[in-house]
């Protein structure tokens, strides 16, 4: 077995052939906020804007449920998160982002904190730093918009699946190294086969889960208990 770690990946037994990566994770059930950093959830603020004339439509349409908590909400409130943070120098962190604009607006101000290398096309944030840092969540790695038709209600996420290509774009992020953190409260079998999936189809790369699984979260500040995850691929 392999276990990965920030920045690299060693055999830790005699079980070289195994295909077994082990991952240390926090226990997000246990997590423990820092008090040097505000933390916000997307979704306590996105519900305030509920949009509830929508609802009738959704019970035929089931992707209109992206409308009655709308992107456009959800880019003002970030915009506004974003703008109090930098004004007021209070380190933030938003969880729960699921648009291209959130992320560029994001990635333009790590490019004037001179942590976009070139050579790499990848961002190499240290996360002491920057006064806003950002969490995708996995439910909103794991489902796509096409999934509406088929799940309805069990799908019915704040915020919301958005459409399809603001779904690739999240996984852009992760690999660019934008986002921090990929926030999950569970690690059921579906959510460890879909990990497992992304390293085995390689659209995330074990160094780089391992940061926005533990290593990033380090950074930010944050305690907790850890977890060992064994993923095979």
């Amino acid at each position: 077995m392999k276990q990965v770690f920030k920045d690299k990946i060693i055999n830790i037994d005699e079980n070289y052939l195994d295909n077994k990566f082990l991952f240390e994770i926090y226990d997000f059930s246990k997590w423990v906020k820092s008090n040097d950093v505000k933390i916000i959830f997307m979704e306590d603020l996105l519900k305030q804007k509920k949009n509830d004339s929508l609802l009738e439509k959704v019970k035929v349409h089931p992707a209109m449920w992206s409308e009655v908590f709308s992107p456009k909400d959800e880019l003002e409130i970030f915009t506004k998160l974003f703008e109090e943070a930098i004004s007021t120098k209070t380190k933030t962190h938003i969880i729960w982002i699921t648009l291209w604009e959130e992320v560029e607006m994001l990635e333009k101000y790590y490019e004037e904190l001179w942590f976009f290398d070139e050579s790499i096309n990848c961002f190499k944030v240290d996360y002491k730093i920057p006064l806003v840092s950002v969490s995708v969540n996995l439910k909103n790695l794991m489902w796509r918009w096409s999934d509406y038709k088929r799940f309805w209600k069990d799908i019915f996420f704040i915020p919301p699946i958005r459409e399809a290509w603001q779904v690739k774009a999240m996984f852009k992020w992760v690999n660019r190294w934008s986002i921090a953190w990929i926030f999950l409260n569970n690690i059921w079998d579906d959510e460890k086969l879909f990990l497992e999936n992304q390293i085995k189809e390689e659209h995330i790369l074990p160094l780089t889960m391992a940061k926005v699984l533990n290593y990033n979260y380090e950074d930010l500040g944050f305690i907790g208990e850890k977890v060992k995850l064994e993923i095979k691929y």
